[in-house]
């Protein structure tokens, strides 16, 4: 029989476990995105946005965005990342460095798209 503190300890390292994987995922989505709206490649971005949101990646938009992008790092943009699910679907809902919330990202098909247009 296993000890108390022994199923306490494997819930909080499997619990860890997912939260690191979430970040991971997070940094690792965002930086893409990141790096693509530095460049201002409005095509190549809207392509990491879910189809809902796909026509609010305009030019303007990606315009006005690089201006605010440039006082965060990667870093700050995803100081935190806890996964859970909506419609079935598996989610992470990324948080800023400043308490705000990122976006939520929406797994389809084995990938990962943004459900929501950062800096609204």
């Amino acid at each position: 029989m296993k000890s108390i503190q022994t199923v306490l300890l494997a819930g909080i390292l499997s619990a860890t476990a997912v939260f690191a994987d979430a970040k991971a995922i997070a940094t690792d989505e965002i930086g893409k995105q990141y790096a693509l709206l530095k460049k201002g490649q409005t095509a190549k971005l809207r392509e990491h946005f879910t189809e809902r949101q796909k026509p609010r990646v305009t030019p303007e938009n990606v315009r006005k965005a690089q201006k605010e992008i440039k006082q965060y790092t990667l870093a700050d943009l995803v100081e935190s990342a806890a996964e859970g699910e909506y419609q079935g679907q598996r989610t992470i809902k990324i948080k800023m460095k400043n308490g705000r919330t990122l976006t939520t990202l929406v797994e389809i098909d084995g990938k990962w798209y943004a459900d929501t247009i950062w800096f609204r």
